[in-house]
């Protein structure tokens, strides 16, 4: 066996600073690419145990989003540091449900379904969010934010506002069954879009190559991921370096750092 990180999309997270009003919808606190930046680096340098951030408000959500999966593959795992309280909503054509999630705990993202992160901070921190997803067919298409009709506008806010919206209607529609057209129509478009390219089974022929669908030490695979942040990556994270940093992501202001094993 290889090493899987290196077959693998990770990284880490700072889920979007959202307002709800009454009836639930999620609307964005204003911010920019240098604020999450500056942002997403406190949180790493808590994650390394120094220093001490700012209290991201009542909730922090993710996009909604989904991958049809590809010969069962890749699954997505998720660490949440820093949290009062954090879940994983998802939609799923046997309806909705929500996955309470524990400090240090590793939650698996089901594939055929389209998921939501949602928590809220400690006091004095940033809601940070570990992923790792066995290959990095993510990178080619293979996963895409929730809408109904398929059109992900490019404007960050209104595509946080939409794919929340998007995900209320679903949800909405799950008590009678009414949601599974709706994720065969998502999930299908994504299916064939992927259909026979050739970089995906590359992509997936790495994986197996390094042991990466077959490893189960997940907290290791974490663990070595968290020895890759130093000062230097920090301070590319900050300067908004293309390779190691991304805003908006579908975790909000993303650290992708598979380049730093490559």
């Amino acid at each position: 066996m290889g090493d899987p990180l290196r077959a693998r999309l990770f990284g880490y997270g700072v889920p979007y600073r959202v307002e709800l009003d009454e009836a639930g919808a999620v609307a964005p606190r204003p911010t920019d690419a240098a604020g999450e930046a500056a942002r997403l680096c406190r949180a790493l340098h808590q994650l390394r145990g120094k220093g001490e951030g700012t209290t991201d408000g009542d909730w922090v959500y993710s996009l909604p989003f989904g991958r049809c999966g590809i010969q069962g593959r890749p699954r997505e795992h998720l660490i949440a540091h820093f949290c009062v309280e954090a879940y994983i909503d998802m939609l799923s054509m046997d309806g909705v449900k929500t996955q309470p999630l524990a400090a240090g705990e590793i939650a698996d993202i089901e594939l055929g379904s389209v998921v939501r992160f949602r928590a809220r901070p400690l006091e004095h921190c940033c809601v940070l969010v570990a992923f790792q997803t066995e290959d990095r067919t993510p990178l080619l298409g293979h996963a895409a934010p929730f809408t109904l009709d398929g059109e992900v506008p490019d404007d960050w806010r209104e595509r946080l506002v939409k794919c929340h919206a998007a995900f209320d209607a679903a949800v909405a529609r799950a008590s009678d069954g009414g949601h599974r057209s709706l994720l065969e129509h998502f999930l299908g478009t994504m299916a064939e879009k992927l259909a026979g390219d050739p970089e995906i089974a590359a992509a997936q022929e790495q994986a197996r190559r390094e042991g990466s669908y077959v490893s189960t030490n997940h907290h290791a695979l974490f663990g070595h991921q968290r020895t890759l942040l130093n000062e230097a990556v920090l301070d590319r994270i900050r300067d908004q370096d293309e390779a190691v940093f991304r805003f908006p992501g579908m975790f909000g202001a993303v650290a992708p750092l598979f380049s730093l094993i490559d």
